[in-house]
């Protein structure tokens, strides 16, 4: 007697924002990198698979991922849905490894993994609201692989948020 398979019907993948909010939310890495941020950071993100916008900040000293445009925010990001599901999947990566992992995307070709980046902010305002002090989280892993991509000291930092900036 033949027995018959029945495919088990397969569940469609979460949608970005849920993956990334879940992150933000419930991962140590998230709340580590998240420390030396200032209340007034504040990242729009926008999806490729996701309709509408949202938006990242601390709230009471947590990572909080919010639906809704950005007040005043220093950066935005576009996110593939690669970029998202490779950083969702770090949620206890030490702050250098998500950093680089973050930078990848960045630089990365291939659309469906591609993070786009749109800095709003100056060297100053991200200062003070805590951006470098993430940066030095990451230490010399995320230094180190910066100095690779041709990134190296404070000029090159300087000249490479010029660019983000011009988008």
């Amino acid at each position: 007697m033949e027995t018959q398979q029945t495919a088990e019907p397969s569940r469609p993948a979460e949608p970005s924002n849920v993956v990334l909010q879940r992150f933000f939310e419930s991962s140590e890495a998230a709340r580590r990198a998240a420390a030396p941020l200032k209340k007034d950071a504040e990242v729009g993100v926008r999806f490729t698979d996701v309709p509408g916008e949202f938006h990242f900040k601390v709230v009471e000293g947590k990572p909080r991922f919010l639906d809704g445009k950005a007040k005043e925010p220093d950066f935005e990001l576009t996110m593939a849905p690669g970029a998202v599901s490779a950083i969702a999947a770090q949620p206890n990566a030490d702050v250098g490894d998500l950093g680089i992992l973050f930078f990848s995307h960045m630089v990365a070709r291939d659309p469906a993994t591609k993070i786009g980046v749109k800095l709003h902010s100056g060297l100053f305002r991200l200062t003070m609201r805590g951006w470098l002090g993430v940066m030095a989280l990451g230490g010399g892993k995320v230094v180190g692989w910066l100095a690779m991509k041709g990134l190296k000291g404070p000029s090159a930092i300087a000249s490479a948020v010029t660019r983000l900036r011009k988008g």
